[in-house]
């Protein structure tokens, strides 16, 4: 099943410097521990070494402590013979970080929305310092056509397309009839758009923040237990 977002993605891109410490320290860990279970050595290819690179040196000695892929003093040969063959720094605006760069990938590699689709996502998601040719910029550097299913295509075909992983939800209310009189009751509802399967939160007569937060882990722990 396709998942739009990968949830760890979301919440690294939106995590305070405390969370992403931590983040960091636990990705850090299981890299390690899959590391060990892959035996002989890993080959790097030259635009892998080059993400490596820029990513690395800015962590600076740190980087000891983090590399698994190749040992440090690998690491440290490539700094030098980049710096051997550097050619004179442009300048522009600097990189989007990792974590930023591998959700628009995702986005663009699982969904084929355009560039400007892209952005709108990001949006929702609270990220805003980034424009829509940095989106197009790191899609293409990626080597990502910007095929007809990219550029083209309705929201109905949308819809198909990913009708399997979708859920729609809406409030609704309904009065009701109570010893101390008419009131107003909230219930919140999902809705499966393939199979139309329907879950039915309990209703309230305050639906703020605290009940819908409740209600929606309600709701991820029936997906969970479904699937």
């Amino acid at each position: 099943m396709i998942q739009l977002f990968h949830p760890l993605l979301t919440l690294i891109a939106t995590a305070s410097d405390s969370l992403l410490a931590k983040y960091v320290l636990y990705l850090k860990n299981e890299n390690r521990i899959l590391r060990d279970r892959i035996p002989g050595e890993i080959h790097t290819k030259p635009h892998e070494r080059a993400q490596l690179l820029k990513y690395g040196k800015p962590l600076g000695k740190a980087i000891n402590e983090l590399i698994t892929i190749v040992t440090p003093g690998t690491f440290h040969r490539w700094v030098r013979e980049e710096k051997r063959g550097r050619k004179k720094k442009t300048v522009g605006r600097p990189g989007k970080s990792a974590v930023l760069r591998e959700l628009i990938l995702k986005i663009a590699r699982e969904t084929g929305f355009g560039y400007t689709r892209i952005l709108g996502e990001l949006r929702k998601l609270g990220i805003s310092r980034i424009c829509r040719q940095t989106v197009k910029n790191i899609v293409k550097e990626a080597g990502i056509d910007p095929s007809p299913k990219r550029s083209t295509g309705t929201w109905n075909q949308f819809l198909k397309s990913h009708a399997e992983t979708l859920w729609a939800c809406d409030f609704f209310t309904k009065r009701a009839v109570t010893p101390r009189g008419l009131v107003d009751l909230y219930v919140l509802v999902f809705m499966h758009f393939e199979t139309r399967e329907v879950f039915v939160t309990p209703s309230t007569r305050s639906p703020d923040s605290a009940w819908v937060t409740k209600q929606a882990e309600a709701f991820v722990n029936h997906v969970a237990n479904r699937d």
